[in-house]
């Protein structure tokens, strides 16, 4: 599927009724050529290293390049199709789970609801990059229990998709203009601001308060307050799964009130605490 000159030099799978999960790590690499498609689902973790710069095909048609750092995450549905090449990092590691069509149809009330996922490179979401990150970590111990525990972790992974497909089809029926939702996100995503304020940018806007959360939430699902904190959390943990700073530390430069500020947060989101996040995305065999 990713084809590349670089040294394997880590290499774990398994396969399970339904499922499939391999984890690869490259040392080396230049050029990489991609090419995914066929009757399966296919999830992309990526674990270390950076896709920085090539071309992107989805069913043969080119579509935007976009940078995929480490943590994020790649999706590409039964029946589609994902070509191109990237070059980034020279050191690189990723974990694939490919999902049966048939299979995938069980995580749904109507199976049929899976084939309406469509593809998404290179994004971000917590929930669905932590339960990858410990399906990565169970190929390192395997035993009885696995198969349920990863199946688990799909569940939530495909919940997550099927929420984000749901946000896109709402977005599409109104709210914001592209341009001033492109303005309002890119002031919301500068976590260094000491505190966005929302009725600034409504003024900015010529909006008020309540026309402008009703149009941001039928543009992306959320409200500001529950983006920006969404941006906020997405930040610590990057900070928690590249850096060795104190859990105060990375707290204070997210705009959290303090450590604990950042642990309830963290844990309403994700079920863990951030040093429980940052033990878990440590194993996989680094």
């Amino acid at each position: 599927m990713k084809t590349s000159s670089g040294e394997i030099v880590t290499y774990r799978e398994k396969q399970w009724h339904g499922f499939r999960t391999e984890l690869v790590r490259r040392i080396g690499l230049a050029r990489q050529e991609i090419e995914v498609s066929g009757n399966a689902h296919a999830i992309f973790l990526n674990l270390e290293g950076a896709a920085r710069s090539g071309e992107n095909f989805i069913d043969g048609r080119r579509s935007s390049f976009v940078v995929r750092p480490e943590g994020s995450l790649t999706y590409v549905p039964a029946g589609r199709s994902w070509s191109g090449w990237d070059e980034g990092d020279s050191r690189a590691a990723y974990l694939l789970l490919t999902v049966d069509r048939a299979f995938a149809g069980n995580f749904f009330d109507d199976p049929h609801k899976v084939e309406r996922l469509r593809p998404e490179l290179g994004f971000h979401d917590l929930a669905a990059q932590f339960a990858a990150r410990k399906i990565a970590a169970e190929l390192f111990h395997l035993d009885q229990a696995s198969e349920l525990i990863v199946e688990g972790q799909l569940t939530t992974i495909f919940g997550h998709l099927a929420r984000r497909a749901n946000q896109r089809q709402r977005s599409v029926k109104g709210g914001l203009a592209p341009n001033t939702l492109r303005r309002v996100v890119e002031r919301l995503n500068d976590i260094s601001e000491e505190r966005v304020s929302l009725t600034s940018l409504c003024q900015e806007l010529g909006m008020s308060l309540p026309h402008f959360s009703r149009a941001f939430k039928q543009s992306t699902g959320v409200t500001p307050h529950a983006y920006f904190n969404q941006r906020r959390l997405e930040h610590a943990s990057m900070l928690l799964r590249t850096t060795s700073s104190p859990v105060t530390e990375i707290a204070l430069i997210c705009g959290f009130a303090s450590a604990s500020h950042l642990s309830t947060t963290f844990t309403q989101a994700l079920g863990v605490s951030p040093s429980v996040y940052r033990s878990v995305w440590g194993r996989a065999g680094k």
